[in-house]
């Protein structure tokens, strides 16, 4: 049954109901329904919206948000050739798709990344049909292959980042701010490598809820559960920044709010000579840099650079206690240090496990030749590592010793404002504009995290690539749904397939690969 919006819409936008959604078992029940409410900045303004609000634990609600409508026959299916950064040449890529028999459409794309201000069009972009569902799409798209075009991918376009009815389904976890000592990160198995979902980890830690956290290494990277960023676990460093990369930082001083930082690694080495060099990384295979932006020169830019892998053929790595397993095997050196900077072994190959109590080195490159050079058995080698703000400050003089931080990416509130700073985070490709307008523009799953002007926290998930159920937000649209939730700083975790919420051990959001919820990096929990 089709909802008439004009004579419904002012009601239920302004008014928090309880929808039908149960309530996960064993939560504390339905917590009072607070008025007014603003809607959802989703959509046009008066679609319809619905909120449930359960209390968790003590300080801790869940809220469920609905909005929008499941039919607009506006919307359809599509397959996208190219968005090209010439005119012309998206023309001339229509004339030959005509040639064969398509029908293209070509249109002018503006969104562009906010901190690249100008008046010149983003792109042009090439599509080809308008389809009632996905199996259609993919049949085109193998038709178009058989004429011999690339298409890039087929589109839903209620993801399109512009108004229409939606929907959309929002879960919501909210921290007072005298309860955030409830919230820690934790690692996936609490170690590297390795992966578990989010449901699996909330269970074994006893939490009472959680999101997932960073962005992950894949298995191509050879160190699959490494977040690509900077990690910190009370205190511990565990991963190293992709320099300039957005991070939540919970810090552990409770005179201290959370905040949103850019940060940064400096990581040296000291041999008992004289010696010094750059570290360049943690617990990762030697010479794979997800996500780039490290501390040395890489192939092919040492900036962020969004589910890039860059390469660094002279990387040193320290495997600390918090890797589980052998390190990884291959030409170069491994040096095992005692807790006292002992150089306890020199290994001719990278192999090996990590002595508990000890580290490794490990080197390939000019970086196995230093460790040759300076690290002999017997010699002391200092390794020292912290973590800096864009003032250049230490994060624990700021944040107390037993921080956590999760890194993510890009920001997205500012001390209120909307401030998406893409380029610089890595999320834009400069060579290619489709990956700007497909990661940022078009609309996906997103896991976010913002802060309130009194600390309490917010921890959102928004489902996606689901028609009918939920279609995602762009960054944009993710920075003003905290904004209205009440965030006054904020930032991008990971999304897509990876974006969960779990709830008193229920997975209350719906995942968007067809396989089920993915194993993740890290995530945030409530305990």
């Amino acid at each position: 049954m089709r909802i008439r919006r004009m004579r419904w819409s002012a009601l239920v936008a302004s008014l928090v109901v309880l929808t039908s959604v149960p309530p996960a078992a064993g939560l504390v029940g339905p917590a009072a329904a607070q008025t007014p409410v603003q809607h959802l900045p989703l959509g046009d303004r008066n679609l319809p919206e619905t909120r449930t609000v359960t209390r968790v634990a003590p300080g801790v609600t869940w809220t469920r948000i609905k909005r929008g409508s499941t039919e607009d026959p506006r919307e359809h299916w599509t397959v996208e050739v190219a968005l090209l950064r010439e005119e012309q040449a998206a023309r001339e890529l229509a004339g030959r798709l005509t040639a064969k028999g398509f029908a293209p459409l070509v249109t002018r794309v503006d969104d562009r990344p906010q901190d690249l201000p100008s008046r010149q069009p983003w792109g042009w972009r090439v599509r080809v049909g308008s389809l009632a569902d996905a199996d259609a799409a993919a049949r085109l798209v193998k038709d178009l292959r058989a004429a011999g075009f690339k298409p890039a991918r087929t589109y839903f376009t209620g993801e399109d980042d512009r108004a229409h009815s939606g929907p959309w389904v929002v879960d919501v976890l909210r921290v007072a701010a005298d309860q955030r000592k409830r919230v820690q990160a934790r690692q996936s198995l609490d170690h590297v490598p390795g992966g578990e979902t989010l449901a699996d980890m909330v269970h074994r830690t006893h939490a009472v809820a959680g999101i997932n956290g960073s962005y992950g290494s894949d298995e191509e990277d050879g160190t699959f559960g490494d977040v690509a960023g900077l990690s910190v676990l009370h205190g511990e460093l565990i991963s190293e920044a992709v320099r300039g990369r957005s991070a939540l930082v919970l810090p552990s001083d409770r005179n201290r709010k959370p905040s949103v930082q850019q940060l940064d690694t400096t990581m040296r080495l000291r041999a008992g000579d004289g010696a010094q060099r750059t570290l360049d990384g943690l617990n990762r295979a030697p010479g794979v840099i997800r996500s780039c932006g490290g501390p040395a020169a890489e192939v092919p830019t040492a900036r962020p650079r969004h589910d890039w892998l860059c390469t660094d053929t002279d990387d040193i790595i320290q495997y600390t206690g918090f890797f589980d397993g052998p390190i990884h095997k291959g030409d170069g050196t491994a040096v095992v240090l005692g807790r006292d900077g002992k150089v306890l072994e020199v290994r001719n190959r990278r192999e090996g496990t990590v002595p508990r109590g000890d580290t490794v080195l490990a080197g390939i490159g000019s970086g196995a030749q230093w460790l040759r050079d300076h690290a002999r058995q017997g010699s002391k080698l200092t390794v020292t590592t912290d973590i800096v703000n864009q003032d250049h400050k230490s994060l624990p003089a700021t944040a107390g010793r037993g921080a956590d931080v999760v890194s993510g990416g890009p920001t997205l509130l500012r001390n209120g404002r909307i401030v998406v700073p893409a380029d610089a985070e890595g999320f834009n490709y400069p060579e290619d504009p489709s990956f700007f307008d497909y990661f940022a523009t078009h609309r996906h799953p997103r896991t976010l995290a913002g802060i309130t002007a009194d600390g309490s926290l917010l921890f959102v998930t928004v489902d996606g690539r689901r028609p009918g159920w939920s279609e995602g937000v762009s960054f944009n649209e993710s920075a003003a749904v905290l904004k209205s939730l009440g965030a006054v700083d904020a930032v991008n975790l990971d999304g897509g397939g990876s974006t969960a919420m779990v709830v008193d051990g229920r997975l209350v959001n719906r995942p968007s690969d067809s396989t089920g919820p993915r194993q993740v990096a890290n995530a945030l929990i409530i305990r």
